[in-house]
Parts: structure tokens; sequence; C-alpha cells
């Protein structure tokens, strides 16, 4: 094959493999815009169910950005809302809902619906855990990269009103580079069609360059044909016929040798097409384009069933601002939030009672620590609900620091402190461990010895039996349990009954943290004595008064619940300290004779 034909060969090629590209770059340039942003599916989802949520598996890639949107049928507000599976699906445990399975690019929606409850238990908008949110009327979105976190989008009413959901969806994926890799490969490919057009335009302009330099005898007809039609009267063409010049003279050359006929060198090839030049600019080009767009991943299944931190240090913060302002309003008795929005369990019945004794006697409890700000946040990780952690706050004023337990029963309802305990001055607590940032659970064995102590130290409530083993040098309000209430040492047997029983709080919902030589845990016991007085017998309370109970009434019946909360740290060895504060009264019920 001449060089000629292997330049037109070339060309044309260059020409087919441009076009497609120029074609395609541009369509996707032209698609997609610069917001590298495209909408694949739009529908239509309504059911009896007043959420719609999408399923875990709707995307089975990682790394484009995905767009979710809706709005009302009615143009009403609608909520947008993503969030990690675990707190989504505590959130809508039981509600009624219509679940997008499925959104492929020819644009089809899947959905199927469930039925269960009219509403969740709380307006998404109240909730901390989104991860990207939106609320409004008309269209409303939310946007979050595809990684391996199993999220879902939830779609309803903001004010969670219950009503059939009837809105209008749509979905679009943000591949980054997208639209500059159109514009590239269009690029690409009309550098490629401009490159076999002047292969094309070079070999035609050497061919006529040629013609003009071959004389007339010498060419072939096919030549002749393609020689453009010449100019008649051109200066440097001959005439026809030249006289003959007058001869001078005859010279007649001497006999010589023949010299060998010369054959003139092969004229030098001429230099080869150099296609690797133009092959280095499309191979480079393509790795430009390759750079630039964002390769989709595959999703690791195995990382959809990931934990999650019960508590973040940013989440922990923000509750503590909360807690700080209603209990501070509360005890100023200017605040209008109720304790309940931050605390619960045996706290928040110390603390309504403090309330209830400050009323009766006008008499301001002993002030605790107040202005706490987290210093170590203990959050284990987790992969359903109840959540709960471990926070310890120092505060402001200075002094040993505090330890909470922070739990939170589902989705839809808040952080709440449920225990807490005020450490004296200079008093140690065995740290618990972590391991990546979160901390360790007991072990079912560390665990199993924690609660075996528990149980002594609820029998030493009821009978006062100090136990082996274990130190109550600083366990403050635990030792005075077994004498709490109305003191009846002197009373004739006949007067009456009076028994003590003790538990302990949410037994099976103690939450032991791992220790280097054990475990740790917040715990709570509290004891009611109940007192009946047969008839001709009364209780004379004292001047001072008890609790609730005003100074010198006579009562006929009495229950008097009083509550201790601590730190147990248990050993592997066998022993245990108790680090506590004073005790709190809880409840107190009386009647008259």
């Amino acid at each position: 094959m001449t060089r000629a034909r292997l330049r037109t060969v070339l060309a044309v090629a260059l020409i087919v493999l441009g076009t497609p590209l120029l074609l395609a770059g541009a369509a996707t340039a032209v698609y997609v815009g610069p917001d590298d942003t495209v909408e694949y599916a739009r529908a239509d989802v309504s059911g009896e169910g007043s959420v719609a949520a999408t399923a875990v598996d709707i995307a089975t890639v990682t790394g484009p950005v995905l767009h979710v949107s809706a709005r009302m049928a009615d143009d009403s507000d609608v909520f947008v809302g993503v969030g990690h599976r675990i707190h989504v699906d505590s959130y809508l445990d039981g509600v009624g809902q219509q679940t997008v399975t499925a959104a492929d690019l020819r644009g089809e929606v899947t959905s199927s619906s469930e039925p269960g409850e009219a509403a969740p238990a709380a307006p998404p908008g109240d909730l901390d855990w989104w991860e990207s949110r939106a609320s409004g009327p008309g269209w409303q979105g939310v946007s979050y990269e595809l990684t391996d976190e199993p999220v879902r989008v939830v779609v309803m009413s903001p004010s969670a009103s219950g009503e059939p959901l009837d809105v209008e969806l749509s979905l679009g994926a943000e591949v980054d580079g997208i639209f500059l890799t159109g514009v590239l490969v269009g690029v690409g490919g009309l550098l490629l069609i401009a490159g076999g057009v002047l292969l094309i335009w070079l070999r035609r302009r050497r061919r006529k360059r040629k013609l003009r330099a071959v004389p007339d005898e010498k060419k072939t007809p096919e030549e002749k044909k393609d020689e453009p039609p010449g100019d008649p009267h051109a200066p440097f063409k001959k005439p026809a016929e030249e006289p003959e010049k007058e001869k001078v003279a005859t010279v007649t050359p001497l006999p010589k040798r023949p010299l060998p006929e010369r054959t003139p060198p092969p004229p030098a090839p001429a230099p080869p097409p150099k296609p690797s030049a133009r092959i280095a600019v499309v191979l480079g080009l393509t790795g430009l384009v390759t750079a630039c767009a964002q390769v989709p991943g595959e999703v690791d299944e195995g990382a959809r069933d990931a934990l999650i931190p019960a508590i973040t240090t940013d989440r922990a913060e923000s509750f503590f601002e909360q807690y700080n302002e209603v209990v501070g309003a509360a005890a100023g008795g200017t605040g209008d939030a109720p304790l309940a929005e931050v605390e619960g369990g045996a706290l928040l019945a110390t603390s309504q009672f403090a309330a209830e004794q400050q009323q009766a006697t006008g008499v301001a409890p002993e002030s605790l620590p107040t202005d706490l700000t987290p210093s170590v946040v203990l959050s284990p990780q987790v992969g359903e609900y109840p959540m709960w952690a471990v926070v310890t706050g120092e505060a402001s004023a200075g002094g040993a620091a505090s330890w909470y337990l922070l739990t939170r029963e589902n989705a839809a309802s808040p952080w709440l402190a449920t225990l807490a305990v005020h450490p004296a001055e200079g008093t140690s607590v065995t740290a618990p461990l972590t391991a990546d940032g979160a901390a360790v659970v007991a072990d079912d064995a560390a665990a199993a010895r924690g609660d075996e102590v528990l149980e002594v130290l609820r029998a030493y409530g009821e009978t006062g039996e100090e136990p082996e083993g274990i130190d109550l040098a600083f366990a403050d309000g635990l030792t005075n349990l077994p004498a709490h209430g109305l003191q009846l040492d002197t009373a004739p047997p006949e007067f009456g009954t009076a028994s003590r029983s003790c538990a302990v709080e949410n037994a099976g919902e103690v939450h032991w943290l791992q220790t280097e030589y054990g475990a740790v845990a917040l715990a709570s016991i509290s004891c009611t004595q109940s007192v009946t007085v047969n008839p001709g017998f009364s209780v004379v309370i004292e001047e001072a008064g008890l609790g609730t109970i005003p100074g010198g009434s006579q009562i006929s019946q009495a229950e008097i619940s009083q509550n201790a909360t601590f730190i147990l740290s248990v050993d592997t060895d066998g022993s245990a300290t108790v680090v506590g504060q004073r005790m709190q009264p809880i409840g107190m019920t009386w009647s008259l004779p």
C-alpha cells in the first residue's frame, strides 16, 4: 500500500472515529449542563400511608451525589430529609408508608405499600439526626453522596398530620466532572475530524505539486486526467518548433573508450508519517477525560450493616446547652420548659420532688452543679434503639467531674439525662476503656459480676448488713438507705407495722463499660418505707417537717421513698468500689387519722 493511500485510510479512520465522539460529547454536555447533574427519574408516589421513604438499596453504586426532591400534589408544605437507616427505621417503625424500592435510568420508579399507624410520634423537624433536610412549599430536596453508609430519604408532611401522602418525586444524579468530560470528548472528536480533513487536504496539495513538476510525456493517463487545465500562453512553454541553427564547423571527436553507464542513486524515501504523535495526543486526551469524570464504585454490602455512635460530641454539647438552660430556669422558678424535656428516670423523679418540697416548705433544695460542659463522651457503637451513652461534665465552678447517663428510647424521642452523680472533690473513678473513639461495652463476665454486686447493695439497703469486699467509704447516700424515713425504734410493738423494700432502678438496663480491671456503671437504688399505724396511735412529725410532710402532723399511714445514685466499679478479683452522692427523696404519701 502506497503512502498516499495509507494517509487516505488514516484520514477516513480519524473522521469515522471523531464523528461519534463529537456528537456524544456535545449531547452529554448539553444534556447534563455545567452543574454535572441530570434528572433520571420522576414519578407520582401516593398511598394510604402518610410517609414515603426510599429503601436502603435504591442506589447500588458509590461516588455520585444523589438529589431527591419532592412536592405535594396540592402545593402544601413538604418535608424531605435523609438519615441513617438505624434512625429512619426506628422513626418509621409501625408507621404506614410507601417505600420506594427502585428508580432506574429509564425513569421507572417502583414502590410498595406498608400498612401501619397514621403518622410518626413526632414531627420530623424536631429531630436532630437528619444528615440533610429541607421543608417548605413547592419543590424541596436534599443531596447526599452515595457511599457504603445505609441511608434513607423520607418525604412527609412537616406537621406529621397523618393525611394520606400524594407527592411528585424527582431523582437526579450528580457525577463530578461529567460536563467537562462531555466537552473534552467533543473537543477530542472535533480534533480527530480536523486531523482527518487535514490529511486529505495535504494529500491533494502534494498531488497538484507533483503533477506540475512532471513533463507531459512522462505523465500517466491518470495524472493527465487529474491535471488542471493549463495556460497556453504561459511563459515557460516551449514553442513547438525552433529554426535549425547554422553549422559553423564540424568537429570529429577522437575515439574514446566507452565509459560504463552510471546508474543514479535512488532518491531518498520520504519520511514516513508520524501517527505516534497523533496517537499520543488521543491517548493523552482519553486519560484526561477519564481523570476528570468521577467513576462510580461498587457498594460494600457488608458495610451497610455498620454501627453508629450512640451520640456524637457535638450532639452531647448541644444537649447540655439545652439542659443547663432548662434546669437553670427551673431552679430560678422562671422556666416554662418542663424538666421532662431533658430528664428522665430516677433523675427526673428527684428533681420533681425537690420542686414539690420547695413549694411546700419554701426552702430551696441543696444546689447541684450547673452550667456543665461535656469533657468526655463515652458513646458505644450501636445498631438499634434504645441508645445510651455516659458523659462526664465539668462545672463552671470547678470540682470533681459529674457523671451522667444519657438515654434515648427511639428516634422520635429526645435524649434524656436519666442518672447523674456528682462526686465529692478529690474522688477518683476508674476510667472506662475506649477503642477507635468509642466506649467499649463490658463483656458478659464483667457485666454479670457487676449485677451480682448490685444485688448485694440492694439487700444492704433493706437490711443494713454491710457487704464484704465492697468499699463504701465514698458511697455517701447509699449508706443512709437502711435508716431513711420515720425513726420508729422507740415505738411500742402494738403501735402498728413498718417495712422497707429496695429495688435497683431499671435493673435490666444497667449499662456496663469495660475498664482495665473489670467494669463500671452508673446505677441507682431506691428504697420505700411503708408505715401503717393502728387505731389509737399516731406518728407526730417534728416541727422542722419531713420533706413535704408539714411539721407537727399526726399521721396514721405513710410511704416514703428515697434514692441513692452512684458509680459502681467492679474488678475481676471480686472487689468493688462505690462512689456516690447524698440520698434524695423521690416520693412521699401520708394520711391523717
